[in-house]
């Protein structure tokens, strides 16, 4: 098992974000065992800058340009007018279990995504 920590940790599923959470992950399946609060220190937990996502599938970051927003085939993630991160799910995304990924450079402060902003499945 491995442990990772966030500044914020969003489900899409839920439409929840969260405020300093940790996210523990199978090592063989990679699939979400259980996300908490970060109430102290625990050994062997590694801290993240930004945002995790928990998600069925490998999140797109949208742009306003370059997806079909309405009918997506995976999970897709953007912005509102009002700075919230929101998310479209593909149809069953409900059923598959869910495995987590690091949103690199996110601006925590202004939400918002980097030009440069990548996913990365954590294991």
């Amino acid at each position: 098992m491995k442990r990772f920590a966030s500044h914020r940790l969003y489900i899409p599923r839920l439409d929840l974000m969260l405020v300093n959470n940790v996210v523990e992950i199978d090592s063989i399946s990679r699939e979400v065992l259980s996300y908490y609060p970060f109430v102290k220190e625990i050994p062997f937990t590694e801290w993240l800058n930004g945002l995790i996502v928990l998600s069925a599938d490998v999140p797109v970051l949208y742009n306003g340009n370059q997806y079909n927003i309405h009918n997506p085939s995976t999970t897709v993630l953007y912005i509102d007018s009002d700075k919230k991160i929101r998310s479209v799910l593909p149809v069953n995304a409900d059923k598959v279990p869910l495995k987590a990924y690091y949103i690199t450079l996110f601006n925590v402060s202004e939400m918002r995504f980097h030009e440069d902003t990548r996913v990365v499945q954590l294991f």
